[in-house]
């Protein structure tokens, strides 16, 4: 019988032979074919057929998306990493860090406050919620009323990444690694025990020893805020290194931390364990000293 097959009425999928015709007549029967009332080649009921399908279809996948979601947060500790310290991505060796945060260079220019507005700006932000803590409060130097140093004795302020769980191990101060600068070990005896338990910071001119280089905070980062537990409020500790550079110079400081389960690779490829900052503090009158007493001299 025509149009079955096994039993099975065929008419409504079996396709008819392409109509003749001119072209444009084709055209508009492709679009909407008035005797079988099929729009794009599909009847009402094929049309229907295909949307319930889809509509299952992705109404599945969206469940079992859902689902995946679901059994996902329930695993998940809000403040806790589900791999932390040696299983997790990042590892248990934290990466040390700078503020102001800048792309290449510090340029600063002492004759135009535009050239250090913004660091000055960003260090106001980034030490806003540290006017709590009646530690940082209290300091003299390195603060919004001096201008963090800007432009001529510029702040930096060194910081570890936060690794949660991650502990310090602590130098023994009574053998300190052998190429630790001599002048942190000095500064180490000066202090009294209750103070050793400290990430040590040194920093130094990378090419030479003209660069004036102070800690009006410190030189370590205090024990009191290790581990880091995703606590409320949590505030990285700060050493604040402050710069005086030679005008007219490009000058590299390298900073390290230290402290026994910290590793130090001095690669620029690979770095570990420290943070370099190059800093250019142009001073025209520096410059114009010099071209003056040139002249004189000749």
């Amino acid at each position: 019988m025509a149009g079955k097959s096994n039993g099975v009425d065929t008419s409504d999928w079996a396709r008819a032979p392409p109509t003749s015709g001119p072209l444009w007549q084709r055209m508009c029967k492709a679009i909407y074919n008035p005797e079988d009332k099929s729009f794009l080649g599909r009847t009402p009921k094929r049309w229907g057929i295909v949307l319930i399908f889809y509509l299952v279809f992705y109404a599945v996948l969206a469940a079992l998306f859902a689902g995946c979601m679901g059994v996902l947060f329930v695993t998940l500790d809000d403040r806790k990493p589900t791999y932390i310290l040696d299983r997790s991505l990042i590892g248990a060796n934290p990466g040390v860090a700078f503020r102001p945060a800048v792309d290449g260079s510090f340029l600063l220019d002492n004759t135009n406050s535009s050239s250090f507005d913004i660091y000055v700006d960003e260090l106001k932000d980034f030490l806003n919620d540290y006017n709590s803590d009646s530690w940082y409060s209290s300091k003299e130097e390195c603060t919004v009323d001096d201008n963090f140093g800007y432009p001529n004795s510029p702040c930096f302020f060194i910081k570890l990444n936060k690794i949660y769980g991650w502990k310090p191990e602590y130098h023994d101060v009574n053998s300190l690694p052998s190429d630790m600068p001599s002048d942190l070990r000095e500064h180490i005896a000066t202090l009294p025990s209750l103070e050793h338990e400290q990430i040590w910071i040194s920093c130094a001119d990378e090419v030479s020893n003209a660069t004036s280089i102070e800690y009006p905070w410190g030189r370590g980062l205090p024990g009191r805020f290790y581990p880091f537990l995703n606590q409320d409020a949590y505030l990285s500790p700060l050493v604040a290194v402050k710069v005086t550079p030679i005008a007219n110079t490009p000058t590299t400081i390298r900073c390290r931390a230290w402290a026994n389960n910290i590793i130090y690779n001095k690669s620029l490829k690979e770095p570990s364990g420290y943070t370099r900052l190059s800093i250019y503090v142009e001073n025209d009158t520096s410059l114009n000293s010099t071209s003056t007493g040139g002249a004189e001299n000749k």
